[in-house]
C-alpha cells in the first residue's frame, strides 16, 4: 500500500506540470470563446502569472513608439523654418547733374541701389557700368566693389562720366549690372538700364544794350541789341524786354529763331517821359528756348540821366541873359557902319576933284 501511494505522489509531481503546460495552451486558443474565469478556475496561480506578464510587455513596447514620435517633430518644424528665396538687388533712382550732358563735358552721375529683400543681407558685390556706342565714358574704372548691403538697405553709388566730342546728341542707355552672394554663398547677378540725354549747349551773347548817358523828357531813345547765337544748336522764341524807369518799349522786341551761328538784332525805341527828371536806373532781359524746349534767360542792368526838357523861347531868353550888353555892340556896329558909309564915298569924291583940279591948270 505504501508503494502505491509513493507511484502515485511521483506520479503527480512529474505529471500534473505537463497538464498545466496542456492548459495554457488550451487557455490561449480558447481565450476569444471561452472566459477567463473559467480557466482560472482549473489552473493554479502560477498560470495566472504568466498571462499577466505578456500584457506589461505590451505596454512597454508602446512606450518606445511614443518617444520616437516626440523626437521627429521638432525636425519637422525646423526644415519647414528654411527660407530659400532669393535676394534682389535693384536700382530704385539715378540722377545726373543739370539733368543731362553735353559733348565734351564731365558731370557725377549717381545710381541708388536697394536690397529688396527684408531678413536676408547681400556681401561681396561688384558694380559696373559701360555704354554700347562708347560716346559716354567713365573717367576711370567703371566698376565698384562693395562688402555688403543689409536686408532692406541702400547703397549710393556716385561716378564720373564724360561725354567725347563726337557724342551723338540725344537719348543713351547705360547698361547696369551686380553680382552678389547671399549668407550661404550662393551667387547671384541682376541687371538695369540707365537712360541719358546728350544736349548741345544752348548759349547767346549780344552787345548794343546800353542808354545814352543823357536823355530829354518825350524824346525818343532807339536801341539796336544785336544777339549772336555762339552754339551748335538753334535758339528759340528769343525776345527783349525792358523794364527802366521813366522809359517805355511799348511792349516787348521779339526776334524768334535764331540759328547756330548766326545773329540777329533786336530794335526798340523807348519813349522818355515827360514827368520823370534825374538819374533812372532799369534791366533789360533777353530770353530764349534750346531744342527741347528748356527757357534761359540773360539780364542786363541800364541806367541813364532824364533832363527838363527846354521850351524854344525860354532858350532864347536864357542866352539873352547870358549876354546882357548885347545892345552896346549894336550900337557901335551901326556907328562904324555909318562911318564907313560915309567917309568912303566921300574920299572918292575928293579925289577926283582934286584930278580935275589939277586938269585945268
Amino acid at each position: 500500500m505504501k508503494r502505491i501511494i509513493i507511484i502515485i505522489l511521483c506520479f503527480a509531481v512529474f505529471v500534473t506540470p505537463c497538464f498545466a503546460a496542456e492548459g495554457e495552451e488550451s487557455l490561449e486558443a480558447t481565450q476569444i470563446t471561452e472566459p477567463v474565469t473559467d480557466v482560472v478556475a482549473e489552473s493554479t496561480t502560477e498560470p495566472v502569472t504568466e498571462i499577466t506578464e505578456p500584457v506589461q510587455e505590451t505596454q512597454v513596447t508602446e512606450q518606445p513608439s511614443v518617444e520616437k514620435e516626440e523626437i521627429k517633430i521638432p525636425e519637422k518644424q525646423e526644415a519647414e523654418s528654411i527660407d530659400n528665396s532669393q535676394p534682389r538687388l535693384m536700382v530704385v533712382s539715378y540722377e545726373i547733374e543739370d539733368g543731362f550732358i553735353s559733348p565734351e563735358e564731365t558731370k557725377k552721375l549717381t545710381v541708388t541701389l536697394k536690397n529688396m529683400h527684408p531678413t536676408k543681407a547681400v556681401s561681396n558685390i561688384k558694380l559696373s557700368i559701360t555704354e554700347d556706342t562708347d560716346e559716354i565714358r567713365p573717367t576711370e574704372m567703371g566698376t565698384k566693389y562693395v562688402s555688403s548691403i543689409s536686408a532692406g538697405g541702400y547703397y549710393s553709388w556716385v561716378i564720373e562720366l564724360k561725354a567725347v566730342h563726337t557724342a551723338t546728341v540725344g537719348e543713351h542707355k547705360l547698361n547696369f549690372s551686380c553680382d552678389y552672394e547671399d549668407s550661404n554663398g550662393s551667387g547671384y547677378s541682376a541687371n538695369d538700364l540707365i537712360r541719358l540725354e546728350v544736349r548741345q549747349p544752348a548759349e547767346l551773347s549780344f552787345d548794343g544794350v546800353k542808354l545814352p548817358v543823357k536823355v530829354v523828357q518825350e524824346e525818343t531813345v532807339t536801341l539796336n541789341i544785336n544777339l549772336m547765337n555762339t552754339g551748335k544748336t538753334p535758339l528759340y522764341n528769343c525776345k527783349v524786354d525792358f523794364d527802366i524807369e521813366g522809359l517805355d518799349a511799348g511792349g516787348s522786341s521779339f526776334v524768334g529763331v535764331i540759328e547756330a551761328q548766326q545773329n540777329s538784332t533786336a530794335n526798340a525805341n523807348l519813349l522818355v517821359s515827360s514827368d520823370k527828371t534825374g538819374e533812372v536806373k532799369g534791366t533789360v532781359t533777353i530770353t530764349y528756348e534750346d531744342t527741347f524746349g528748356n527757357g534761359y534767360t540773360l539780364t542786363h542792368d541800364v541806367k541813364t540821366v532824364i533832363e527838363k526838357k527846354v521850351i524854344k523861347a525860354q532858350k532864347e531868353e536864357k542866352e539873352e541873359k547870358k549876354n546882357p550888353l548885347w545892345w552896346l555892340f549894336l550900337s557901335g556896329g551901326l556907328l562904324v557902319g555909318g562911318g564907313l558909309g560915309f567917309g568912303i564915298p566921300f574920299a572918292i569924291n575928293s579925289k577926283k576933284q582934286r584930278e580935275e583940279d589939277e586938269k585945268r591948270l
